[in-house]
């Protein structure tokens, strides 16, 4: 006879959890303060590690999205964040200014565009205060004329040699690249999640459109979990930070069934790009 199943008190395990994020993310900053010589990197680095420190809680706060359909899409832009800063990491300094500078460029552009559609007619109250806030946030970094414009990549390079670079090319072939199919709903996405397969054989087998609910899965909760910790571990090591408390992952795994992680064991055995 097995051991009783036993249950997850979900609002308190994700409650604390969010909460590990947050103590986990200011520990960082606290370990790190801010080199005014170069606060450049400091503003780069530290936002890409709030970025995925919301990205995380977002995830872990919406169970209804703990699915095929959503997850992804959140997964993907954690896998983004992991990449990027595993590469500005490389050369923080002169990789943090053309961050900065090609976002700069775009929120130069989004203006223009902007400026454009209104034209010579009075653009109303709330099209002046969205320019107006637009371009104070440019010029209070760098002068709006001043700033280029680029078209480009902003570090140059695709995201697949970035990660080369960086030593993570199989989180780009197993992470990035399989949820970038759900984040832009391409075939071998809709394929799976929104198509069903008729059964009557005259209709030749057809696939017919289907948007289904799915079951919140817990996996997704424990993906998430994991690229934040692999953002930190990989920053830890940048900075030789050594952080004495248990890890909001460690403990997410440990409060999970029995059950559970049997799963999740017997799919990263499976799937090494996951650990």
């Amino acid at each position: 006879m097995g051991a009783p199943e036993r249950e997850i008190d979900l609002e308190g395990l994700i409650a604390s959890y969010c909460e590990g994020v947050d103590q986990e993310l200011a520990g960082r900053l606290k370990a790190w303060p801010p080199d005014f010589s170069d606060i450049h990197i400091h503003e780069v680095i530290g936002s890409m590690l709030a970025r995925q420190a919301t990205l995380a809680k977002e995830i872990a706060g919406a169970p209804s999205m703990w699915n095929g359909h959503s997850s992804p899409i959140l997964l993907r832009a954690m896998a983004d964040v992991y990449i990027n800063i595993a590469w500005l990491l490389l050369d923080p300094a002169a990789r943090c200014l053309k961050f900065i500078s090609f976002g700069l460029g775009q929120a130069k552009l989004e203006l223009e565009h902007r400026r454009a559609e209104i034209g010579d007619r009075t653009p109303t109250s709330a099209e002046a205060a969205t320019i107006e806030a637009s371009e104070h946030w440019i010029e209070t970094q760098r002068a709006c004329f001043l700033q280029d414009v680029d078209l480009g990549k902003w570090a140059s390079l695709s995201v697949r040699q970035m990660a080369g670079e960086a030593g993570c090319i199989d989180f780009y072939n197993f992470v990035y690249t399989p949820f970038s199919a759900c984040a832009h709903s391409m075939w071998h996405h809709v394929g799976r999640y929104n198509l069903i397969k008729c059964t009557n054989p005259l209709h030749r087998y057809h696939r017919r459109p289907i948007s289904s609910a799915a079951e919140p899965d817990l996996h997704y909760l424990l993906l998430a979990s994991k690229y934040w910790a692999k953002t930190l571990n990989t920053f830890d090591a940048y900075a030789e930070l050594s952080i004495d408390c248990q890890s909001t992952y460690d403990a997410l795994i440990a409060a999970v069934s029995v059950e559970d992680k049997q799963d999740i064991e017997d799919h990263d055995s499976a799937s090494e790009w996951r650990k």
